[in-house]
């Protein structure tokens, strides 16, 4: 559970907001992040940092009105004020048209199913070792970037509405490590994700690079002309389009006001192919697992999609609140988003070794949406891209950009893999929020727009 002095700080002054008559909210976040960065085989950039932040959110009537403190939550009159000053911007805040809903804690939560101490306290040295160890066995030749983050989230959320509190706290680790070829400039990149120290593995990204330095050193780069392939996504290309189609199509927000790709479809209609269910899963270990989002509600496995059909969309609390529908525990960046896996084999290489020219794409970059309305996105390879002819690599492929939809993607998935995949989708950047997602290790889907190809890495 929380520090008891700041737990005993915040219960006091939740107790004298209730005593007042305020509708009132408090979530506190507090983090232990750790970053390493590598640029030019060595260590660009070594910070720690620990933050306190306090979210009061105060309802009267139509109005709202929220206050954030950034500090050490060790003085009651500081709490006291911030109330004060969430309070005052209620009352001065523009009515809205509609009445926001009370939050209210359901259930008493106290989670640390997935926290490791030795993780959260991981001494930089480790990761300095990890990196060098990999660039030794790598080879020197080659220029070595990436990123290691990882550390501790503590949530903790009270409301005036009731007595329950909700508690979590969590480990989380993002690693990442780039090689790049000094002359011809193609990259190779690795990534792994866990909530333990243990989950780290050196050899595992050392066997994985091996295998594709034979390919990128073997064989020159080729240029895809602008056509349809049939194409490998990876574990994480596969992430990156179900985080985006979600995001885009299965948020009521969206729903309500027509904007997603999902307008003009209800519940029980197919979006999607048949071999595709999604849904919100807080308790899968392959995801980082919040009970509770930002207002108290509780978490649980929450469908989506349901073999290709839209089961169930999204609603946070203001727009369950202005549209008149029950909100579904959406107030948090932290999704637990899974899809579910197939029946193909584990290797992907197997899957296609009868389909002839293949594209393999493990990941995609710089992913926008040209249309919203349309489902449409666009992304592109940048690392660990390769041609594959009958089940074999047989050479890199350049950069090369993938223009399609939603629907035609996740629509025309012909071999699914059984194994599934953890991976990481976490931002570094603002409030530590961990995220992760569980995808099959590789989809293989048919007639891919491919729209542009570069004439190098």
């Amino acid at each position: 559970m929380l520090n008891t002095g700041i737990r005993e700080i915040l219960l006091k002054v939740r107790d004298e907001a209730r005593g007042s008559g305020i509708d009132a909210r408090f979530l506190l976040h507090h983090e232990n992040s750790h970053l390493m960065r590598i640029g030019n085989n060595s260590v660009s950039l070594n910070t720690s940092e620990e933050l306190y932040r306090l979210d009061v959110v105060v309802r009267e009537g139509t109005r709202q009105g929220s206050q954030t403190y950034l500090g050490m939550i060790d003085d009651i009159q500081v709490v006291r004020d911030v109330l004060k000053s969430a309070v005052d911007k209620a009352r001065l805040a523009p009515p809205r048209d509609y009445e926001p809903l009370t939050d209210r804690v359901e259930e008493n939560v106290d989670e640390e199913d997935q926290y490791d101490e030795a993780l959260e306290n991981l001494d930089p040295s480790f990761k300095e070792g990890a990196y060098g160890d990999i660039f030794a066995r790598l080879g020197g030749k080659y220029n070595y970037s990436g990123s290691w983050s990882s550390g501790s989230t503590e949530l903790y959320v009270i409301t005036t509405a009731g007595d329950k509190e909700a508690y979590h706290k969590g480990t989380d680790q993002l690693f990442s490590v780039v090689l790049k070829h000094p002359g011809t400039g193609w990259e190779l990149s690795g990534r792994q994700t866990g909530w333990r120290v243990s989950d780290f593995d050196a050899d595992k990204t050392v066997t994985e690079l091996e295998r594709l330095l034979k390919v990128f050193e073997g064989a020159d780069g080729r240029m895809v002309e602008p056509g349809t392939y049939t194409v490998i996504f990876g574990a994480a290309a596969v992430a990156e389009i179900v985080e985006m189609a979600v995001w885009t199509g299965l948020l009521g927000r969206g729903w309500e006001e027509k904007r997603g790709w999902t307008a003009g479809k209800n519940p029980g209609d197919r979006i999607l192919g048949e071999n595709v269910s999604l849904v919100d899963d807080p308790v899968n270990p392959d995801t980082f697992m919040f009970g509770f989002d930002y207002c108290g509600r509780r978490r649980r496995i929450f469908p989506l999609v349901g073999d290709g059909e839209l089961i169930n969309l999204m609603y946070d609390s203001a727009t369950a609140a202005k549209y008149g529908k029950k909100p579904t525990g959406h107030d948090i960046n932290s999704l637990s988003l899974v899809m579910d896996t197939g029946f193909g084999g584990e290797d992907p290489l197997k899957a296609v070794g009868t389909m002839g020219r293949v594209l393999f794409i493990p990941d995609l970059h710089y992913v926008n949406i040209p249309s919203e309305s349309a489902g449409i996105f666009t992304g592109s390879s940048r690392f660990n891209a390769v041609l594959v002819e009958d089940g074999e690599m047989v050479s890199p492929i350049f950069s090369t950009r993938v223009t399609d939809s939603f629907v035609h993607i996740l629509g025309g998935i012909v071999e699914l893999s059984s194994k599934s995949e953890s991976v990481n989708m976490s931002n570094t950047y603002g409030r530590r929020s961990p995220v992760a997602m569980s995808v099959p290790s590789y989809a293989v889907c048919a007639e891919v727009k491919i729209t542009d190809s570069a004439d190098s890495f």
